[in-house]
């Protein structure tokens, strides 16, 4: 299965790019960034996960990690310690943060205090002492590469930093700059700054960690593993992580999403406006680029990795093998274009995603109409918008895109382009089995808005939720949780089973089966259901919304009045009207108005019939109308309400006459 949602974050922070200058110079909000002096005897630190408190901080140099005499301090409640460094003292330097027994941090993706780990390391390099520095998830991932591999020229230390900047935070000046603290997560308690955009990146980290204990020290801890040998992959070199916590094939996607969505909850109103050219979320990456000869003597044999989450599995093996075989094949996105504002157009810096595998052609309508939708979500204008196939084969998949986007005033038309390397193969190891299965016209290239029913234990989906489901014409599905917020859609399935007349989605990441039935050439149902065991956990079904009631043809079909025999019947007779009214006994009349859904039953081999449900669950009143074999008459009538105990089971002796 195979995920769109990366192309939507990718075009969104593509789209946000072109406003960046103009909204990154905002006269009246100015960003300073306090520049570093080489001789400066007083350093303020601020470590930040969150705010810190009554953690210990102290400086060392970095060429022979000693401890500078007297430069130590505590951030106290405040979070912040000023330490003093001898006059004369060279750099480069390492600032370190020493969790005490007291020492709490604030995790932002549980919105809580928690003790900050005794195990805890974090550190930044700085090539030179500076008034101010914080010490950040991104400073310690520099950190761990540069003091691993024992650098110490300042020249290193400055293009290590530098790159983390540009893979994680490429909207910050410096990732040496001081975040905002944060210790709540309420509305209005992010700026609209440099230090506020530090702080929702860090809980943009670590929300990825939410299934942590300590979130923010859990991706910590993992990311800065990862980066070692320069790619974020899942891997320490050839060792990958046994429980990864974070998806590195969706990483750049799933980090500009709690990015954008921490700004949006708990931002001021203008830096969730703003958000286009704060974030620059096109720019996030997972490769360091140029290290190579900087980092050359870093060796991961000499290592211990016991600080991640869940261990490394053993390295090596024909699977590694393998991977080291398909290194050319590496599937990578390339955009390139241009970006014009006010009548200046400047050429956007090339952009490289690796693990991004090209998509199928036929699927680039649904998939525009994702990228839109995504960017209007954010309040922003899209006009002109262009998403159109150049050329598509097996070497690459190139699409050209255009549009123009307004915000706060501001108008700015990008003319792009997407190459995909390798491009598109439908080839696949069934191909000889099942490469003739295809979708029926009743959902090849259709959308449906269905309402969820019946639901049990353990759904995702509750009764009446109304979602989007939308075939493209290769196969894929493509499901919208929630149509009405315009935010396009969440859940991307590539492929399907065809078993008779029902097309089956599995949805291995969520642990979901849909099971999606056409009838009489006609889109029926879609039943979800677990993919270990098949338990039924509800339905989703089409709801009208110009008054008719779908499937009502079903009951008219059969206008008439029957003789009945049963127990508990006291009229014998059964009358269902031309307009859907059934008269089933004294006192029991179901009008149409009633209905809440009727259900198709007949593909039921050894039971075939109608269900009319008048509650809006099976334990209300039911209608049942149960067929003969060629399913062109009734042979029992079944009144059914669970809630009340009452169910009577009619013999239909005969039908005496049409109505």
């Amino acid at each position: 299965m195979n995920m769109y949602k990366p192309l939507q974050g990718l075009c969104l922070g593509l789209a946000l790019l072109s406003l960046s200058g103009c909204l990154d110079n905002d006269d009246d909000d100015p960003v300073t960034t306090p520049p570093p002096t080489d001789q400066s005897t007083k350093v303020t630190v601020t470590p930040s996960l969150g705010l810190i408190k009554n953690a210990d901080v102290q400086l060392l140099t970095l060429a022979n990690k000693q401890a500078v005499e007297g430069a130590t301090g505590s951030t106290g409640e405040s979070g912040s310690a000023t330490i003093t460094v001898p006059n004369g003292t060279s750099g480069p330097f390492i600032v370190e943060v020493k969790p005490t027994s007291e020492s709490e941090y604030f995790d932002e993706s549980k919105g809580q205090f928690m003790a900050l780990p005794a195990s805890t390391t974090l550190r930044a390099v700085m090539a030179t002492l500076q008034e101010q520095v914080g010490v950040t998830t991104l400073t310690e991932i520099a950190a761990n590469s540069i003091i691993s591999a024992n650098v110490s020229d300042a020249d290193s230390v400055n293009a290590v930093n530098e790159q983390i900047k540009k893979a994680l935070a490429p909207a910050l000046d410096n990732i040496l700059q001081v975040p905002q603290l944060v210790s709540e997560n309420a509305a209005g308690s992010i700026n609209n700054d440099q230090a506020g955009i530090y702080a929702a990146t860090l809980a943009g980290l670590a929300k990825l960690g939410e299934s942590q204990d300590n979130p923010a020290i859990a991706i910590l801890n993992s990311l800065k593993a990862d980066f070692l040998d320069n790619v974020l992959d899942g891997k320490v070199g050839d060792k990958a992580f046994e429980n990864p916590i974070y998806n590195a094939d969706t990483f750049v996607a799933d980090l500009s999403s709690q990015i954008t969505a921490y700004a949006n909850s708990f931002g001021v109103s203008a830096l969730s406006a703003d958000i286009a050219g704060i974030f620059s979320l096109d720019e996030i990456k997972k490769t360091l680029e140029g290290l190579d000869d900087i980092l050359k003597d870093l060796d991961l044999d000499d290592l211990n990795f016991d600080f991640i989450p869940g261990g490394l599995l053993p390295g090596g093996g024909d699977d590694d093998d393998d991977d080291q075989d398909n290194d050319d094949t590496t599937p990578t996105l390339t955009i390139t274009g241009t970006s014009t504002t006010a009548g200046i157009s400047v050429n956007l810096p090339e952009i490289k995603l690796e693990n991004i595998p090209a998509p199928n052609p036929e699927d680039l309508a649904e998939i525009e109409k994702q990228i839109k939708s995504q960017i209007e979500s954010q309040g922003i204008t899209v006009s002109d918008f262009s998403f159109k196939l150049v050329s598509a084969d097996e070497t690459k998949v190139v699409v050209s895109v255009q549009y123009t986007i307004s915000t706060q005033g501001v108008t700015s038309t990008s003319d792009l382009t997407y190459t995909w390397m390798p491009g598109y193969s439908g080839d696949n190891d069934d191909s000889d089995d099942d490469g003739s299965d295809s979708l029926p016209d009743a959902l090849k290239s259709k959308s449906f808005t269905l309402t969820f029913t019946m639901s049990e234990s353990g759904s995702s989906y509750s009764d009446g939720q109304v979602v989007q489901f939308t075939f493209s014409g290769s196969g894929a599905l493509f499901i919208d949780p929630d149509p009405d917020a315009n935010n396009g859609s969440e859940i991307t399935i590539d492929e399907f089973e065809k078993d008779g007349e029902k097309y089956i989605y599995e949805d291995e990441e969520r642990g979901f089966k849909y099971e999606v039935s056409v009838l009489d050439g006609k889109f029926h149902e879609i039943n979800l259901s677990t993919l270990e065991g098949g338990t039924f956990l509800g339905q989703f079904t089409e709801k009208a919304t110009d008054g008719s009631i779908p499937n009502l043809e079903l009951v008219t079909a059969f206008a008439n009045t029957y003789a009945v025999t049963g127990d508990g019947h006291s009229r014998n007779t059964v009358i269902i009207e031309s307009d859907g009214t059934i008269d089933f006994d004294s006192g029991v009349s179901f009008a149409p108005s009633m209905i809440v859904e009727i259900f198709d039953r007949r593909s039921i081999e050894n039971e075939p019939r109608i269900q009319i449900n008048y509650g809006n669950d099976d334990d209300g009143p039911v209608i049942m109308l149960f067929l003969n074999s060629d399913q062109q008459s009734i042979k029992m009538i079944q009144y059914r309400n669970n809630g009340e105990n009452i169910d009577i089971v009619t013999t239909v002796v005969s039908a005496t006459g049409a109505n």
